[in-house]
C-alpha cells in the first residue's frame, strides 16, 4: 500500500486514491450514509427553508407593520440562521465522523488486510464515542469563537462609532478581523487535524488525541496546511466541474413540472423548484461522497507519515509483518529520536546496512589479487 519510509505528497495521494479503489464499495457506502445522505437533506432543509422564510419576512414587510409583523420578522430571521448554519453545520461533523471509518480501513489495507462494512464498525468499537465527542467539542468551541469573534465586532463598531472615524478605517478594520478569524481558524483546524485519526488507529481518548495531533503537526505545519489545503481546492473543483452541467440541465428540466412557477406559490416552493434541487444535488452529492473518502484517506496517511518520522512506525509495522509483534503496530508509542533520512529517493527504507542502488555494487575483492610465480619480464 505505501513504502515504509517517509512519505512525499506523491506517496500520500497514490495511498489515497489505491484506498479507494481496491475498498470502493465498502467505502463508498459508509459516505452515502454519514456524508450524502446528511448532505442531501441538509440542502434540502437549507434551501427551502430560506425560500419559505423569505416569503414570510415578504409578508411581514407588506403588513401594516403591527407587533405581529415584528415577531414574525424577528422569528424568521432567527430561523433563517438556523437553516443557514446549524443544518450544514450538522452535515460537516458528519463528514468528520467519516475519517474514522476510513482510517480504519486506511490502516487494515497497510497491513495487508481488507475490511469489510461490519468490520469496520467492529474495529471501531470503544472509539466512536470518543468521535462523537470530539464532534460537540468543536461544536462547542465554534459556538465559542462565534460569540467572541460577534462581541469583538460590536466593541469595534461602537469603538468607530463613538471616534467618528471614516468609513474607510471601518471597512479595514472589519476586513482585518475576518482575516484574523480565518487565520483562527486555519490554525487550529491543522494542528487537530489528526485528532480523529488518531482516535480511530491508536484507540486514545479525545484530549489524548487531541495532544497527540498538536504534537504531529509540530515542526510540519506548513506541510500539512500546504497539502490539505491542495487536496480541498482540487476536489472542490473537480466537485464543480462535475456539478454545473447537471445544475443547468435540471433547472432547465423543471420547466416540465411547472413552467410558470405557479404551484404552491403560497409558501414560495414550486414543485419544478424541488425536482430541480433534488436532481441537481445528486451528481454534486456522488462526487462529494468520494471526494470526502480521498480527503480522510490523505488525512491518514498524513498521520501515519509523521509518525513514521517520529514513532518510527515503518519499523513497528514491518515488524508485525514479519513477526506478529506488536499486535497493534498503531498503537500508541512513545516517540524515538532518529537519524534524519539521507535524501528522499524511494530506494531509501532506513535500514541499517542497506546500500545506495546509485553506488556501484562491490562484487570483487577489495584489492587486486595477488600474482602468482615471478613476474613477467618486464612488468611493473
Amino acid at each position: 500500500m505505501i513504502p515504509l519510509r517517509p512519505l512525499g505528497l506523491g506517496d500520500v495521494l497514490a495511498g489515497a486514491f489505491t484506498v479507494f479503489r481496491r475498498n470502493a464499495r465498502v467505502l463508498l457506502l459508509w459516505s452515502l450514509l454519514l456524508s450524502g445522505v446528511l448532505g442531501l437533506v441538509s440542502t434540502l432543509v437549507s434551501t427551502l427553508g430560506r425560500q419559505s422564510l423569505q416569503s414570510r419576512m415578504f409578508s411581514a414587510v407588506d403588513g401594516s407593520g403591527s407587533g405581529d409583523a415584528d415577531t414574525i420578522f424577528a422569528g424568521s430571521v432567527l430561523l433563517y440562521l438556523v437553516l443557514s448554519v446549524a443544518v450544514p453545520f450538522l452535515a460537516w461533523l458528519a463528514r468528520g465522523f467519516l475519517v474514522a471509518p476510513v482510517a480504519v480501513d486506511t490502516g487494515q489495507r497497510v497491513l495487508g488486510r481488507r475490511g469489510t462494512f461490519r468490520g469496520l464498525w467492529s474495529l471501531l468499537a470503544g472509539r466512536r464515542l470518543p468521535v462523537v465527542w470530539w464532534m460537540l467539542l468543536q461544536l462547542a468551541a465554534g459556538l465559542v469563537v462565534g460569540v467572541l469573534f460577534g462581541v469583538v465586532v460590536v466593541g469595534f463598531v461602537g469603538a468607530l462609532t463613538a471616534s467618528n472615524s471614516g468609513v474607510g478605517g471601518f471597512v479595514l478594520g472589519i476586513i482585518g478581523m475576518v482575516l484574523g478569524f480565518i487565520v483562527l481558524i486555519a490554525f487550529l483546524d491543522t494542528r487537530f487535524a489528526f485528532t480523529v485519526a488518531t482516535i480511530a488507529l491508536e484507540g486514545r481518548g479525545v484530549f489524548a488525541a487531541a495532544a497527540q495531533s498538536w504534537r504531529l503537526t509540530r515542526g510540519a505545519f506548513w506541510r500539512t496546511f500546504g497539502i490539505r489545503l491542495l487536496v480541498t481546492v482540487v476536489f472542490s473543483f473537480a466537485a464543480g466541474i462535475a456539478s454545473t452541467p447537471l445544475t443547468i440541465g435540471a433547472a432547465l428540466f423543471s420547466g416540465v413540472f411547472d413552467p410558470l412557477g405557479q404551484t404552491d406559490t403560497g409558501s414560495g416552493v414550486s414543485a419544478g423548484a424541488v425536482v430541480a434541487l433534488v436532481v441537481g444535488s445528486l451528481l454534486v452529492i456522488a462526487v462529494q461522497c468520494i471526494t470526502d473518502v480521498l480527503s480522510a484517506s490523505v488525512t491518514t496517511f498524513l498521520a501515519i507519515d509523521r509518525r513514521i518520522r517520529t514513532e518510527a512506525l515503518d519499523q513497528r509495522i514491518a515488524s508485525h509483518l514479519e513477526t506478529g509483534q506488536p499486535v497493534d503496530p498503531f498503537a500508541p508509542a512513545p516517540p524515538v529520536s532518529r537519524p534524519p533520512w539521507p535524501g528522499a529517493g524511494p530506494w531509501q527504507q532506513g535500514w541499517p546496512g542497506q546500500q545506495d542502488p546509485r553506488q556501484p555494487q562491490q562484487y570483487g575483492w577489495p584489492q587486486a589479487p595477488q600474482q602468482w610465480g615471478p613476474p613477467r619480464p618486464g612488468a611493473q
